[in-house]
């Protein structure tokens, strides 16, 4: 047994003969073929319906003649009740081959005589039939029916078929011979060359030019095709031209483009440099408004603190010296005692909110300072912002709403948390209220779902049109300049919420009726800063 091909030569062999089969040949072959094939099978169908009609009318044409003889002659017998002679009549009927079968019946409907002749052997022949009346002296002694069959229709139908299967076959062939004779010879050598030229052009051999065969179409198709290898020719001579020139501007170039990226990476650092020390700058400018405002609340309780016991160090003074006398009274020293109860008290009182100022000072200073990560708790960290920007934001007038979740747990940077929310706090104190007036500051902070929380600041101020309120974040716009605003403060709270928290801010306002800042953060800042 012979061996299969390959799976590669096979898909070979498949595929040139599937672009065989697509050939222009092929196609215009099988066109003129089924030309043909569409020509004789209509001239068939003609003729076949010709002939079917010719010849049922020569068949009804000798049933009837037929029909009518028989029952002329069929009269006698039945009238006479002669059966032989009406078999005699039927058989010289029969010397017709195409009379199949003949039947007689009496007045009454009783058979009288017949014959079947029947050539097919389920009984199924096609053919036509008559029926007369058998008459004698104008009254019906009888019935008459005879059938002839078809047969001969279909013999010289199938005859017919042959012959015009036989023509249809030799024209087709003919044809076909003929046009593939004529395309080898004005289509398909024509159309190779060009094919070839083609394909000398798409491997760069643009030298050899493309003479037409036949100054027809494809001759015409040759022509343009020529004209294109010279127009390539022109435009790789052009090209050539211009790249010459483009390497001498490109020596050139590469040294300015050298230069100017030293100058460019040199901006850049000197920018980042400047950005990080506005940064910088920022935060110290907040923490030395904090400080600012730790030291003015911290001087009314240690005054305080300092006033009581000055005041009780004299009655100590008062009492020791009656008691070197001798002249100290028990109610000089109960008095003395109640005084330095309520002296302690209060000076121990003063003395606790102190420590209190300065150990909530001490955390945000350090979380100022420095950009450690750490867990904290994100309302205990806004409770001190808040308590450091006390006097400034009493200083102002203004009033602090607080609202905080408890145990809000986060794992972040909350020095640059708390930038964000003395930037916003303050933004609202120098831009949102009129001086002079009485004004509330409302501070949220809540959960949001399992991993994010909601820092919202809304006051009830001047609020803003939107045009600035969609350009509160570009850096150096303000719209106090030279009144105290640099305009960086609400673009470094973009920046640190976006890239550092990895978070997002949200500005809504109305004129008149005041201005909310919401800012939504993930309860774990990422590892890294966001682009």
């Amino acid at each position: 047994m012979a061996s299969l091909p390959p799976h590669s030569t096979a898909v070979t062999y498949l595929s040139r003969l599937g672009r065989g089969l697509r050939s222009l040949r092929v196609a215009i072959g099988l066109t003129v073929v089924a030309g043909v094939l569409v020509g004789s099978v209509a001239t068939y169908l003609r003729q076949t319906s010709l002939l079917r009609e010719s010849h049922e009318r020569q068949i009804q044409q000798e049933l009837d003649r037929l029909g009518l003889l028989a029952a002329l002659a069929l009269r006698e017998p039945l009238w006479q009740f002669a059966p032989e002679q009406a078999d005699s009549i039927i058989e010289a009927a029969f010397i017709n081959p195409d009379v199949t079968s003949i039947s007689v019946w009496d007045h009454k409907g009783v058979p009288f005589a017949e014959r079947d002749r029947n050539r097919e052997p389920d009984g199924t022949e096609p053919g036509v039939e008559v029926i007369r009346d058998i008459e004698r002296d104008g009254a019906v002694v009888g019935k008459l029916r005879i059938r002839m069959s078809t047969a001969g229709y279909l013999a010289r139908l199938q005859e017919l078929r042959q012959q015009y299967l036989v023509g249809a076959a030799q024209s087709s062939l003919l044809a076909l011979v003929f046009i593939v004779i004529l395309l080898q010879w004005r289509l398909v050598r024509p159309l190779k060359r060009l094919v070839e030229a083609s394909s000398r052009i798409e491997s760069g051999q643009l030298a050899s030019p493309i003479r037409p065969v036949f100054h027809d179409e494809v001759g015409s198709l040759a022509t343009s095709l020529d004209a294109t290898r010279r127009a390539l020719l022109d435009l790789i001579a052009q090209l050539e031209a211009r790249n010459t020139a483009l390497l001498e501007v490109n020596q050139h170039l590469e040294q300015r483009v050298a230069e100017r990226t030293a100058s460019l990476e040199s901006a850049l650092n000197n920018l980042e440099r400047a950005q990080k020390e506005i940064v910088q700058t920022e935060k110290l400018a907040s923490l030395g408004r904090i400080v600012a405002g730790v030291a003015h609340e911290l001087n009314t309780p240690i005054g305080n603190a300092l006033t009581v016991t000055t005041t009780l160090e004299n009655d100590v003074l008062t009492v020791e010296g009656n008691l070197a006398q001798g002249a100290l009274r028990k109610s000089e020293l109960q008095e003395l005692l109640r005084r330095l109860h309520e002296g302690l008290a209060l000076a121990s009182s003063n003395l606790g909110r102190s420590a209190g100022l300065i150990a909530d000072f001490k955390q945000v200073a350090v979380d100022h300072a420095s950009d450690q990560r750490r867990d904290f708790d994100i309302g205990e960290v806004s409770h001190e912002i808040l308590n450091m920007l006390h006097p400034t934001l009493r200083k102002s007038g203004c009033t602090v709403e607080r609202h905080f979740d408890e145990n809000l747990r986060c794992d972040g940077f909350p020095g640059r948390y708390g930038q964000v929310l003395t930037n916003l706090v303050m933004n609202a104190v120098h831009h949102a209220f009129e001086a002079g007036t009485e004004h509330t500051l409302r501070v949220d902070v809540h959960a949001a779902g399992d991993d994010q929380v909601v820092l919202r600041v809304a006051d009830n101020g001047v609020g803003m049109p939107d045009e600035v309120r969609q350009r509160i974040f570009d850096p150096f716009f303000t719209t106090k300049m030279g009144r105290g605003g640099t305009g960086l403060g609400m673009n470094i709270v973009h920046g640190i919420v976006l890239r550092l928290l990895g978070g997002s801010i949200e500005v809504t306002s109305t004129l008149g009726q005041g201005t909310t800042v919401t800012v939504t953060l993930p309860r774990k800042a990422p590892e890294a800063p966001t682009a």
